[in-house]
């Protein structure tokens, strides 16, 4: 869903159009690019190559291409229409009846995983493959490069369709999977937990996400302290925007954090929001983290029970496919209970909920409701609906459909923190629901296979819809649901052991 946005204030997964991730990635493609393999002797981003397609967009034509619907499963066709008037951009009608802006010489696109990634989409890439289905049409038709050359320009599209896929099957495999479930181990489930109840939280610098490539971003609130000292010397650091404590919601700087004022924490010169910009799994974004907090601390920051530590997260994984709403609404309805208490952190039990309001009961109705996922307009609907216009849930959709803000789906519910490993904790709880909602489903696609034990977590979520209990028992379907690796799931329990029930 494209938005007009000022401000990066935190992440999206893809974010506003001014923002991009900590440690970088840009978005799109310049059009067609690479070399032809041997035998052509094409190189698509020469000169000569291009300007003999740009004169034949000089005539309106519409091509047709099929693309593969990654939250359908199966293959779509869109419809590709090249104007004139419209020079270096195409026009893009996809299945849904949706229509998007291409800009294939900038490599940027109106749709909404274009927007929230500012990477390539579907609609750049069939841009692509219309502006060489245009190339092959004029060679034959107008003989001006021989066969070698036609071949050389469908070989090298064919090379650029598989490097894609297998750049996609990479991602998607790119998880560890060590298929190991506490749902199976009653014993070692309640050892383990005694164990780790007693130990310090881990903090990690590699793959702390186990593989996801969703961008994220954190709000630090804290009381006390000196709060333009801080700003200065994370600005003298190069990590914050300003070297003063900006007003709330000032515009912030692409790739910079900024520390702003809060009502609900500032008082005087001290207190504040520590915001991050749109982050990522690396390891400068969690060693940036560690030297935030420690700064923050030695000039007096605190944090006591006002104090929120909000995690948004990319709403990517979720897109336009209904069945993933509504896992995510599954998991919330079902597991709230279990979050509010992980959500205690350091402070041991969860604060007031004032900020941070049971989200269940919505949620519960939401994932049973009818409702439709083909367009940007649909999402919005959805969000205003489960959310009813209000902010303050333990998930925070208004990011959503609200234009000044970048697609987030906020998770409120975390009492505030400046211990890295507690806010690396509730990252990957965010970020682990997330995950589930994408991936635990109980069947495989067309396009997709689904692994057992993947199978086994949508197994797990669909029986327990609903309860929503506070006990061991529900904490360790939740763990066993939103992560795969042992080591993740003992990381929250940890958590878990040195919390209460609210």
């Amino acid at each position: 869903m494209p938005k007009t946005r000022g401000s990066n204030t935190v992440a999206t997964g893809g974010h506003s159009r001014t923002s991009t991730a900590a440690g970088g990635f840009s978005g799109g493609s310049d059009g067609i690019t690479g070399e032809a393999p041997t035998g052509g002797n094409l190189s698509f981003n020469n000169t000569e190559m291009v300007n003999r397609m740009e004169d034949r967009l000089q005539e309106a034509r519409t091509i047709a291409v099929s693309m593969e619907s990654r939250t359908r499963g199966r293959l779509e066709d869109i419809q590709v229409t090249f104007t004139p008037e419209n020079h270096g951009h195409a026009s893009v009608l996809s299945e849904s009846g949706q229509t998007y802006d291409v800009d294939y010489e900038n490599g940027t696109c109106t749709c909404m995983h274009y927007t929230m990634r500012e990477s390539g989409c579907r609609h750049i890439d069939a841009v692509n493959l219309a502006r060489g289905q245009l190339t092959e049409d004029r060679a034959v038709n107008n003989r001006e490069i021989n066969n070698s050359d036609i071949q050389g320009i469908i070989a090298a599209r064919s090379n650029m369709d598989v490097a894609e896929e297998a750049e996609r099957r990479n991602l998607t495999n790119n998880f560890e999977d060590d298929n190991f479930f506490y749902s199976d181990n009653d014993e070692l489930f309640r050892s383990e937990l005694e164990r780790l109840t007693y130990e310090d939280l881990p903090y990690e610098h590699e793959n702390v996400l186990n593989g996801s490539q969703n961008t994220f971003g954190i709000e630090l609130e804290f009381v006390g302290g000196d709060a333009d000292a801080i700003a200065r010397e994370l600005y003298d650091m190069g990590i914050c925007a300003y070297n003063y404590r900006v007003g709330y919601h000032s515009q912030g700087v692409q790739g910079k954090w900024k520390l702003e004022s809060d009502g609900s924490v500032s008082s005087g010169l001290g207190g504040g929001e520590l915001v991050s910009p749109v982050l990522k799994d690396t390891p400068e974004t969690w060693q940036t983290i560690e030297k935030v907090c420690e700064v923050a601390k030695r000039h007096g920051a605190q944090i006591n029970g006002d104090c929120g530590g909000h995690v948004h997260m990319s709403m990517e994984p979720l897109d336009t496919a209904r069945q993933r709403w509504r896992r995510m609404f599954n998991t919330i309805g079902s597991f709230e209970e279990c979050i509010y208490r992980l959500a205690g952190g350091d402070l041991g039990e969860m604060r007031e909920t004032y900020y941070a309001r049971p989200f269940s009961d919505r949620a519960a109705s939401t994932s049973t409701s009818r409702f439709t996922m083909e367009t940007a307009d649909d999402v919005n609907r959805l969000a205003r609906n489960a959310s009813d216009g209000l902010r303050y849930y333990g998930v925070n959709l208004t990011n959503i459909y609200d234009s000044r803000r970048p697609n987030t789906v906020e998770f409120r519910y975390f009492n505030g923190s400046l211990n890295p490993a507690q806010i690396q904790a509730n990252i990957k709880i965010a970020n682990g629901i997330m995950i589930a909602s994408e991936k635990a489903r109980t069947k495989d696609l067309d396009s997709e296979q689904t692994s057992d034990s993947m199978k086994k977590r949508g197994t797990i979520l669909k029986e327990a819809s609903g309860s929503n209990q506070r006990s061991d028992s529900q904490m360790k379907k939740f763990v066993d649901i939103i992560f795969m690796r042992k080591k993740d799931k003992d990381n929250i329990l940890s958590v878990y052991g040195k919390n209460s029930w609210r």
